[in-house]
C-alpha cells in the first residue's frame, strides 16, 4: 500500500511538470538533422546547482522566486519544489544536504546542516556540523562543528580538532575522533582506496579511515614547513575530487605555514606510494611501511611521482603554497629509486632558467615553466637545461593541469600534461599542446574552442567572455560513441548536459529539454 501511495505521488508531481511541456526540436550539426524532444518550460532564469550520479537527479534554484527544486531525469519530472531562502548545499541519492547558516532567525547564526528527502523533500535530521567530505555510495558525512559569525562572514569552529561521522540518511553518530585539520597543514589529500572500501585521508595526519567505524590507523607526516611572518590572514581552500564522494573541502590552514610540500599519491598492485617534506614511502593498504627513503628535507617543495616498471621517479617542483599561491620554495631536484626496495639510484639538482611558475613530470624528461620560457630536463641523471621561448611556445601563463579536449572533424583529441605532452595555457588565448620527444607544438586550439569530459560521452566548451566567465550565448555540446566518434552535436545555450541509457537531458535558462538519441 505505501509503495502505491509514493508512485502516486510521483506521478502526480510528474503530471504537474509536464503541464507546462511540449514539444522542442535542435539542430544536430552531425548530418544537419532535427532532433526532436520535450520541452519543459520553467518560466524564468534556472541554476543548475548540483547533480547525482551523472544526472540521475538535478538540483535547481530559481533566485527571483527563491525556490528549489529537485528534478528526475529517469522519471522527467519534478520530485519536488520548495521554498528554500537558505543556502544549498549537495544532492545525494541519500537526499539533499541543505544548509541553513544564513537563517538569522536561528538563535545565535549557527551554521547547520539538514537533509531533505529526495521523494518529497521533507525534513529528516539537523545537525551542526560544516561538512568537509560527503560519500553517499558509504551514506556518510564527515565534518567539523561550528558557526558562523554574523558579523565579518568567518567560520568559527568549535572543538575544531574533533571529526563527526553522521550517516546520511538518518544523521545518526556513526564516530567522532581527533582528526587535527587547523594547526598546521590542513586537508591535502583523500584517497579511496577500493580493494579494502576505507579512505587515506591527508590532514595533519596521515590517515586510514573506516567511513562507518573511523579511524583505523594513523601516521605522522610533514606536509608544510613554517617559515612564514605571522599576520598573514587565513583562507579556505575547496577542491573536488573526482569520485562518487564528489565533495571535498580543504579546511582552514594556520597563519605562518607553506603548504603542499607533499607528492601526489600512486595507489598500485595493493601498494601505496606518496612523499611528504622529508620521506618517499612505500606503504600497503594498513599503512604498514614496507621502504622508506630520506629526502634533503630542508630542499623538498611541492613534488610529482610517477612509477615505469622497475623505477619510481619523483620531481621537487621548486614550489609550495601560501593563502592557495605558489612560491619558490626549497630547490628543484629529480631523483629516482628502485620500486621495490627504495634504494636511491640518484638524486640530481636542477638550475632553471628563470623564475619557476610550475611542473611537470614526463617519461624520463622533466618541464618547468618559468618566466624565460619552458625549461626541458632531458637527462635526469646529467640535467642540463634547454629552453623554449616564446618563438617556439607564445606566451605562455601556466601548464595545464586539466585533460581538456578538442573537435577534430568527428572525432575529438585528448589535450592533456601527460608523459612527454605538456599543454600550455597561452597568454593570447591558444592553448598549445607541446611535444616533449619532438620539441615542438603539435597542435594549437583556440581556448574557446577546448571541451571539457562529463561523462558518459559527453562533451561540453562553454561560450564565455574575455575575462573567461560563462555567457547566454549559445554553446557547444558533443555526444561520442563508445569508439569515440561523434554521433550528435549541437550548439545551444544550457546550463549542464547529461546523457544516460540513451536519454539526453539538457538544463537550458529556463527549461529542461529531453529526447532519446
Amino acid at each position: 500500500m505505501k509503495k502505491s501511495i509514493l508512485t502516486i505521488l510521483v506521478l502526480a508531481i510528474s503530471v504537474i511538470a509536464s503541464a507546462d511541456n511540449r514539444g522542442m526540436s535542435l539542430k544536430n550539426l552531425i548530418g544537419n538533422s532535427n532532433v526532436s524532444g520535450e520541452y519543459l518550460d520553467l518560466n524564468m532564469n534556472t541554476m543548475l546547482v548540483d547533480q547525482c550520479h551523472g544526472g540521475e537527479m538535478l538540483l535547481l534554484y530559481q533566485q527571483r522566486n527563491s525556490e528549489a527544486m529537485l528534478y528526475s531525469s529517469v522519471e522527467q519530472g519534478f520530485r519536488w519544489k520548495k521554498d528554500n531562502r537558505g543556502g544549498i548545499f549537495q544532492v545525494t541519492r541519500m537526499g539533499l544536504l541543505n544548509s541553513n547558516n544564513t537563517d538569522r532567525a536561528v538563535k545565535g547564526n549557527t551554521g547547520f546542516f539538514t537533509t531533505l528527502d529526495n521523494l518529497m523533500g521533507n525534513h529528516v535530521w539537523t545537525r551542526n556540523i560544516l561538512p568537509v567530505y560527503v560519500d553517499d555510495s558509504a551514506n556518510v558525512v564527515y565534518g567539523y562543528r561550528a558557526k558562523w559569525n554574523s558579523f565579518n562572514g568567518d567560520v568559527e569552529f568549535h572543538q575544531k580538532n574533533i571529526l563527526y561521522a553522521y550517516r546520511l540518511t538518518d544523521g545518526a553518530e556513526l564516530w567522532q575522533d581527533t582528526i587535527s585539520h587547523y594547526t598546521r597543514w590542513g586537508w591535502n589529500n583523500v584517497m579511496y582506496l577500493p580493494e579494502s572500501g576505507n579512505y587515506l585521508v591527508w590532514a595533519d595526519e596521515l590517515m586510514l579511515i573506516d567511513p562507518q567505524g573511523g579511524v583505523l590507523k594513523r601516521m605522522t607526516v610533514n606536509t608544510g614547513r613554517y617559515g612564514v611572518p605571522v599576520g598573514v590572514s587565513k583562507k579556505d581552500h575547496s577542491t573536488n575530487h573526482g569520485t562518487d564522494a564528489d565533495y571535498a573541502f580543504t579546511p582552514y590552514v594556520d597563519r605562518g605555514y607553506w603548504t603542499g610540500i607533499k607528492s601526489n599519491v600512486i595507489f598500485q598492485d595493493g601498494k601505496i606510494y606518496l612523499a611528504d617534506g622529508e620521506d618517499l614511502y612505500c606503504m600497503d593498504e594498513d599503512l604498514n611501511v614496507i621502504w622508506f627513503s630520506q629526502l634533503p628535507k630542508d630542499k623538498t617543495s611541492a613534488m610529482r611521482i610517477r612509477i615505469d616498471g622497475d623505477r619510481i621517479t619523483l620531481l621537487s617542483t621548486g614550489l609550495a603554497y601560501l593563502e592557495g599561491c605558489s612560491y619558490e620554495v626549497g630547490k628543484p631536484f629529480v631523483s629516482q629509486y628502485d620500486v621495490t626496495t627504495g634504494k636511491q639510484n640518484f638524486l640530481r639538482y636542477i638550475d632553471t632558467d628563470g623564475k619557476i611558475q610550475n611542473a611537470h613530470l614526463g617519461d624520463g624528461k622533466a618541464y618547468y615553466l618559468t618566466s624565460n620560457g619552458l625549461n626541458v630536463v632531458t637527462d635526469f641523471e646529467n640535467p642540463a637545461v634547454k629552453n623554449y621561448g616564446k618563438d617556439v611556445i607564445g606566451k605562455v601563463s601556466e601548464i595545464g593541469n586539466n585533460t581538456k579536449y578538442a573537435l577534430d572533424g568527428q572525432q575529438m583529441y585528448t589535450m592533456a600534461s601527460k608523459d612527454n605532452h605538456v599543454l600550455l595555457i597561452g597568454k593570447d588565448g591558444v592553448v598549445r599542446l607541446f611535444d616533449g620527444d619532438d620539441d615542438k607544438v603539435i597542435k594549437s586550439v583556440a581556448e574557446n574552442e577546448l571541451y571539457d569530459k562529463q561523462s558518459n560521452g559527453v562533451y561540453t566548451c562553454m561560450s564565455r567572455d574575455k575575462k573567461g566567465e560563462i555567457t547566454d550565448d549559445p554553446s557547444n555540446l558533443v555526444i561520442t560513441g563508445e569508439d569515440g566518434s561523434v554521433t550528435a552535436h549541437f550548439n545551444t545555450q544550457f546550463n549542464g548536459a547529461f546523457y544516460t541509457d540513451g536519454l539526453l537531458t539538457i538544463v537550458m535558462k529556463t527549461g529542461i529539454f529531453s529526447t532519446r538519441l
